[in-house]
């Protein structure tokens, strides 16, 4: 019987891979709602790899005064060219890549968005999305109240160290492998494959 792992974390933008290798292929992947938003973090950034290596992209927000923004209150800032500039970077760095193609009529309505949108839910849709392409058995669930720590597996402040596993890279004959990635560049270039990266021990 396959044991299910528990852990905690960030709501994030195209999540680290790294989250993912943590509860794949059974598990229970809680997301805390109750925390603050914290700038300059994978809560609206993610990595993708290109042409000259990593790229960070960086999702706008739009949030009340203050330093403290319950992360649910934290909205999308559609008066910015963002998605349009975001979605360009994705065609340079995975037009050739494996499973663009395949994918990219998908991936697509994540940026074209016209209603508000808090952070909070447009990051949950991706990820939902992300677990069925990568055929994972991974249940999502919500904090019911904010805690200062969880267990050893809370990643809410710290990234989860993982072994990294190598896969094909569009641009691997030029800069070699790239590690620490979002999980978009994985599926970009291993699709279906993907598990063969995130079922580490």
């Amino acid at each position: 019987m396959n044991e299910r792992k528990t852990a905690w974390f960030p709501t994030a933008y195209w999540p680290p891979l790294a989250f993912f290798s943590v509860v794949y292929p059974y598990g229970n992947w809680i997301v805390e709602q109750h925390e603050h938003y914290t700038k300059q973090t994978v809560r609206n950034r993610c990595s993708i790899c290109g042409a000259n290596g990593p790229q960070w992209l960086i999702v706008p927000v739009k949030r009340k005064r203050g330093s403290k923004t319950p992360i649910r209150d934290v909205m999308l800032d559609l008066s910015q060219d963002w998605q349009r500039n975001h979605w360009l970077a994705i065609e340079s760095a995975y037009s050739s890549s494996p499973y663009y193609e395949y994918y990219k009529d998908e991936i697509r309505p994540f940026y074209t968005r016209t209603q508000p949108t808090s952070l909070f839910d447009y990051n949950l849709s991706i990820l939902t999305w992300c677990l069925e392409v990568v055929q994972a058995q991974v249940s999502v669930k919500l904090t019911d109240t904010y805690m200062a720590h969880y267990s050893q597996t809370d990643y809410r402040n710290t990234a989860p160290r993982v072994r990294s596993v190598p896969y094909y890279q569009v641009f691997s004959q030029k800069l070699g492998f790239v590690p620490q990635q979002s999980i978009l560049d994985l599926i970009m270039n291993e699709g279906p494959e993907s598990w063969k990266v995130l079922d580490v021990k």
